[in-house]
């Protein structure tokens, strides 16, 4: 009994060094927003997959984009640091404070620490779902604000970009929802909706966009995004999306659609706050 319960000591000793119960190291794969990630900075997130994988975020803005854009994935833990201690902490059991003046969303491992916190710099303690709720409502106003470039001739972008870059499909068949972004360095990326170009919008904030191109609903003739007249919601499905996303070149083509399907015509900017917004309803 003596020697079986010593050596239960010694492989918890080793489990514990090794550790277990603490963030692995396989597979760190590098932020897309920023070149690298500071390990032990406190805007470290980490996110970890049940297939053994994990990917390192320079902060929660930069996961949430992660998260949607790698959505097949089962996250296993996403560990995040808490404010002034710096430790690591599993962001769905954690407290945070939201509504701060700068923005910021911290962390705490303790409900009374995390409420002392408010009660200094303000703000509201809430839980990781209202957290993340937050991230993803407000990133498109992070988003850099189209800068447009003297631009050329578009040319044919289902020929050059004939799948999407994010879930592969087929953009032809999708010509009515995709979307072409172009962007001031001279890249440009076909996408299949307004849920995909936000995620690329999202993990390239280094990037600015210099044109933001959407398929007509009617016709499938690229327009500018800012410029069209967008349909959000309504009984017609979106594509990749809860909620549908429809760009026209006319007031009454939008108008007609509605009277079949619903909606409600809005703005580019709702548009995309829209999608960002229910693309934390899909990955929660």
């Amino acid at each position: 009994m003596k020697k079986t319960l010593k050596i239960a000591v010694i492989i918890w000793g080793a489990l514990l060094f090794t550790g277990i119960g603490s963030p692995s190291r396989a597979d760190t794969s590098g932020c897309r927003r920023c070149d690298d990630v500071t390990p032990g900075s406190p805007e470290e997130v980490r996110i970890e997959y049940r297939d053994g994988t994990a990917r390192s975020a320079c902060g929660l803005r930069c996961a949430g984009a992660m998260l949607a854009a790698y959505r097949g994935q089962d996250v296993k833990v996403i560990w995040i640091r808490e404010h002034g201690s710096g430790k690591l902490l599993d962001a769905k059991k954690a407290f945070w404070v939201l509504g701060l003046s700068d923005r910021s969303k911290e962390a705490f491992s303790g409900k009374l620490d995390a409420e002392a916190f408010s009660t200094a710099h303000g703000g509201r303690v809430a839980n990781f779902r209202d957290a993340m709720a937050a991230v993803f409502s407000g990133m498109f106003d992070e988003i850099e604000k189209v800068q447009p470039l003297t631009h050329g001739e578009i040319r044919e972008d289902i020929s050059t970009h004939p799948h999407c870059a994010y879930c592969g499909m087929d953009r032809k068949q999708y010509a009515y929802s995709r979307v072409l972004l172009r962007y001031r360095d001279g890249s440009e990326v076909g996408l299949c909706s307004v849920h995909c170009a936000g995620i690329d919008l999202a993990l390239h904030p280094e990037k600015v966009p210099a044109q933001i191109m959407a398929g007509t609903f009617d016709r499938g003739n690229l327009v500018d995004a800012e410029k069209a007249i967008w349909v959000l919601g309504g009984s017609k499905q979106g594509v990749m999306s809860i909620r549908g996303k429809w760009a026209f070149e006319r007031k009454e083509d939008a108008e007609a659609f509605m009277r079949e399907f619903g909606g409600s015509i809005t703005s580019f900017r709702n548009v995309m706050t829209a999608a960002f917004e229910d693309m934390w309803e899909i990955i929660r």
